[in-house]
């Protein structure tokens, strides 16, 4: 109700207060204000437009605090596997968010290593341990190769139990296509099985076997984490295991003290032991 205090929370004079202040009544064809003796009030279609003003007024504060507050966060941003990102970290990331609500988390899905030293991301998750001296590595989980496959398929194939493919769909994954030679090597397993069908991910190889198209080479210990959600995938050949590397987290060297990333880090291990367990 002030047309002075107005101008100076503006940093504008008075009369350009009162001059918008016209403007805008001839552009709505009403009176805003009812001007006596130096004192102002609002008229009738006055109070009735600064309640509709004042809601949109109001949304733009609270973006504005929003988003002050947001800028406040700290980013943490992870580079992942995508296998990784969606098994652990997209279905129990809210967990560690939860706890750290002062971060602003962020994660991205990549197969290819990314340069972590000049990059954006905090933390790096990856298959094999890197030499970058300029980088921290610390172990997460040890990687194995085993086939797995639909219990109807195997009921139909039943030479799979003793490494007989001939018959058989191989499932490959495009990124990945020796892991089935590594393993057949290593157990002596070498048959011609020119029938095969190559996916672009470990999840597409599994809803492959889900559907009965084939054979998928599982990685241990992600494969306990889908026969938990389907107990009609089996390892046929559970005792013929591969080695297949092993998952790291990597971070800065200058980020060792880092708590968050400690926290992170001891987080991630105890998820993925408990999302991965054989039990």
């Amino acid at each position: 109700m002030s047309f002075k205090d107005a101008a100076e929370e503006l940093f504008v004079s008075p009369p350009a207060v009162s001059h918008q202040i016209k403007i805008l009544e001839e552009n709505l064809g009403v009176a805003l204000f009812k001007r006596e003796n130096r004192k102002i009030s609002l008229t009738g279609d006055g109070k009735r437009y600064y309640l509709h003003v004042k809601r949109g007024l109001d949304l733009i504060n609270s973006a504005t605090l929003a988003v002050r507050k947001e800028k406040k966060k700290r980013r943490f941003i992870i580079n992942t596997l995508p296998n990784i990102a969606s098994l652990i970290l997209f279905p129990n990331i809210h967990e560690f968010q939860a706890k750290h609500p002062e971060l602003n988390i962020q994660i991205d899905s990549d197969v290819s290593r990314i340069d972590l030293e000049n990059s954006e991301a905090t933390v790096a998750i990856r298959h094999e341990c890197g030499t970058e001296p300029e980088l921290t590595y610390h172990p997460l989980v040890k990687i194995a190769l085993t086939p797995i496959c639909h219990r109807s398929y195997l009921e139909q194939h039943p030479g799979i139990k003793k490494g007989d493919f001939s018959n058989c769909r191989l499932i490959k994954i495009s990124g990945d296509t020796y892991q089935w030679p590594r393993w057949q090597t290593e157990w002596n397993l070498l048959p011609d099985t020119p029938n095969e069908i190559v996916v672009s991910t470990v999840q597409a190889s599994i809803e492959a076997v889900k559907n009965n198209i084939g054979v998928a080479m599982g990685y241990l210990p992600t494969s306990y984490q889908f026969m938990q959600n389907d107990d009609e995938l089996v390892l046929p050949l559970a005792d013929m295991v591969t080695a297949h590397g092993e998952c790291f987290l990597a971070y800065r060297n200058n980020n060792a003290d880092d708590e968050v990333i400690m926290a992170f880090h001891e987080w991630l291990v105890a998820v993925i032991a408990e999302e991965w367990s054989d039990k």
